[in-house]
């Protein structure tokens, strides 16, 4: 199997799209690590409860992890945590709720990536993260008019942050590749750094 016995630690393995990537990493043989702050941590199950915005919560998963299975080998950055005025039109979007956002979703990123790198170093390990289209062209607001999907203009800069975040990663880290791919289901980018 492709990922045959591949220690993969996947974020907000919870939520909608985290749950497919958990099944999908399982299915091909992967052992993947739901870390997501609305579980409780029971190995066993491999949930893990953590803060990806808490340096400390970050630095005791991959811990964890790394003790109790021997290695890492992979990461998902899938969490995808927001204020509760998420989608607000831009005229009303609080400056501090702008901060909030780019720092629980962009910052954690680099956070979880920074203090991973060199456990997936040692394993030859990759990092995945999800990013969209509207992280390359801004995302217009009137395709979501009566639906209940809120967009919000801190979206397309915190995915566009993201892409460039791994083109920086690629860079210092020395990684030999940068895949960039459609998610068969969504509109995502699929961003995957493989260390040498």
């Amino acid at each position: 199997m492709i990922l045959d016995k591949k220690v993969i630690i996947v974020t907000g393995g919870s939520g909608l799209l985290g749950r497919e990537i958990i099944k999908d990493i399982t299915s091909k043989g992967g052992i993947a690590i739901n870390v997501d702050i609305g579980v409780e941590t029971n190995l066993k199950n491999r949930n893990i409860k953590a803060d990806i915005t808490s340096e400390i919560s970050v630095e005791e998963t991959i811990s964890l992890v790394y003790q109790n299975f021997g290695k890492i080998d992979g990461l998902v950055n899938n969490a995808y945590p927001r204020t509760e005025d998420w989608g607000a039109v831009f005229e009303e979007i609080q400056y501090s709720t702008w901060q909030k956002n780019v720092d629980m979703q962009m910052n954690a990123v680099f956070l979880f990536i920074q203090k991973i790198a060199p456990y997936l170093i040692e394993s030859k390990g990759s990092v995945v993260s999800m990013a969209s289209i509207y992280g390359v062209v801004g995302n217009d607001m009137s395709l979501y008019e009566n639906t209940k999907i809120k967009t919000a203009p801190a979206y397309t800069a915190i995915k566009g942050g993201l892409l460039i975040l791994h083109a920086i990663y690629q860079l210092i880290m020395g990684a030999r590749e940068l895949d960039l791919t459609v998610y068969h289901r969504e509109v995502f980018l699929i961003i995957k750094i493989q260390y040498l």
